[in-house]
């Protein structure tokens, strides 16, 4: 009876299930628990198969993705779960008064980010690039994407994120109850920790060596924008590439940005909005919309937290 049991008992243990690989400009790390190996390895076969195609569509850089289509033709058709992307950061656009734009590539470029070549731009081409960022000149019609000519679209600010969801998507499709995803620094949670406890994640000191706080997450996302992830220095002053659509400038008034929620994608471009609004209004904002944020900024040379009630 005791053998019986002890077999029973092996035959449910969870195993743990890692996938590693570059992709979706960052690394991406995917932990995961199941007690069926032929579903684990659907698994991992899936999510290999749906982050290289994410990647091959989304990435901005790669002159055969969706993006360079979409760039050089000014239109083209989209797969159904790739319009929902589009229509989600329509939403955010809204929800933040177009301090989320995906349209902002023109100013990334003149501040000289894809380049590798950083540089302050002059006041005059700063609002020549502004006039080709606006939001609400993108269209949604059926299937299909249009964008006025000379407009250039980036979805760095949520690509992430909805990778995240959508290894997310295949897990649970699976049965798998139990998981830890991180998209390039996003970072969904499926279930509990195999010890039954909420998942733990760090979240990065922006002015330092490891982390600066430790959060647990249970069936939900967190994204994080940061001063400290792609930047520049000029005479002493930070250059984030978090562009706020608006004034054409790198934003000047955080040094982190985390947000929580249900859906990956949604925190992400999230974060990214709250980022150019600011400590003190990103506050505000998230409260008013009861979303959870912690926020760190910078004042008179010391970090300081502010977070949401």
């Amino acid at each position: 009876m005791i053998w019986f049991l002890l077999l029973l008992f092996l035959s449910c243990a969870q195993r743990e299930y890692t996938y590693k690989k570059f992709l979706m400009g960052g690394q991406c790390n995917i932990k995961f628990y199941c007690n069926k190996e032929k579903n684990a390895k659907s698994a991992l076969e899936e999510i290999d198969e749906e982050l290289v195609r994410l990647d091959s569509l989304l990435n901005y850089f790669s002159p055969k993705s969706l993006v360079s289509e979409i760039n050089h033709q000014h239109r083209a058709k989209l797969d159904k779960d790739i319009l929902y992307l589009f229509s989600l950061s329509d939403s955010i656009s809204r929800l933040t008064n177009g301090l989320f734009d995906i349209s902002v590539a023109p100013l990334l470029e003149i501040w000289g980010f894809y380049q590798g070549e950083p540089k302050i731009p002059s006041a005059r081409d700063i609002e020549r690039a502004k006039k080709l960022v606006n939001f609400r000149k993108i269209e949604l019609k059926s299937d299909s994407i249009f964008i006025p000519e000379g407009m250039r679209i980036d979805l760095g600010g949520i690509a992430q994120g909805f990778a995240a969801d959508i290894v997310g998507d295949i897990l649970r499709k699976l049965s798998i109850k139990s998981a830890i995803i991180n998209i390039a620094g996003e970072v969904l949670a499926i279930g509990r920790s195999p010890k039954n406890k909420p998942w733990r994640v760090g979240i990065k000191n922006p002015r330092g060596e490891g982390i600066i706080e430790i959060v647990e997450l249970e069936d939900g996302a967190l994204s994080t924008s940061g001063d400290y992830e792609k930047f520049f220095m000029i005479n002493g002053k930070r250059y984030p590439h978090i562009i706020n659509p608006k004034t054409g400038v790198p934003a000047q008034e955080f040094a982190s940005v985390t947000i929580f929620e249900e859906e990956t994608a949604f925190s992400d471009g999230m974060a990214t909005a709250v980022a150019v609004m600011g400590a003190g209004n990103g506050l505000k904002f998230l409260d008013s919309l009861k979303i959870k944020g912690i926020i760190y900024h910078e004042k008179d040379g010391k970090l300081l937290k502010s977070e949401t009630r």
